[in-house]
């Protein structure tokens, strides 16, 4: 489904059935024995960033988790980066943010709804403030 239509231009029910999708994989890999090998080609992901240092992603129920490591001469972790779902939902070029980008909300309560909906399907435990100022004539 991914393929098909960009998850950024996703409703909230389009999301939810995704993620229900997701769920139904995610048990029956798990009940297969949860390997890695047998798991669906995406889920985890190990790249080689140069000697000594590398990183990963795993798909998680809000997105990708990207993990980034460097090790010193020693072999011991001298640097450690994470990227997680949430970072990357709410970041200023992030789905979040594109999804609301040039968005119209026409009546207030409709729109404050349509707002929270489309956050929840995105991040449903993250709390945030929706402010509304009407713009008149602009």
């Amino acid at each position: 489904m991914r393929d098909q239509i960009s998850p950024v231009r996703w409703g909230p029910a389009e999301r939810l059935k995704a993620r229900i999708a997701e769920i139904a994989r995610e048990c029956a890999w798990l009940q297969a024995g949860a390997y890695v090998e047998p798991a669906e080609n995406g889920i985890v992901e190990s790249y080689t960033l140069g000697r000594g240092r590398g990183a990963a992603a795993v798909e998680c129920a809000r997105g990708r988790l990207y993990h980034a490591v460097e090790l010193d001469r020693q072999g011991q972790m001298s640097r450690f980066e994470l990227l997680a779902p949430t970072e990357w939902n709410f970041h200023a070029r992030g789905p979040v943010v594109r999804s609301l980008e040039g968005s119209v909300l026409t009546a207030r309560h409709q729109g404050r709804g349509a707002v929270r909906a489309m956050i929840a399907s995105f991040e449903p435990c993250v709390g945030f403030r929706l402010n509304f100022r009407d713009v008149g004539d602009a």
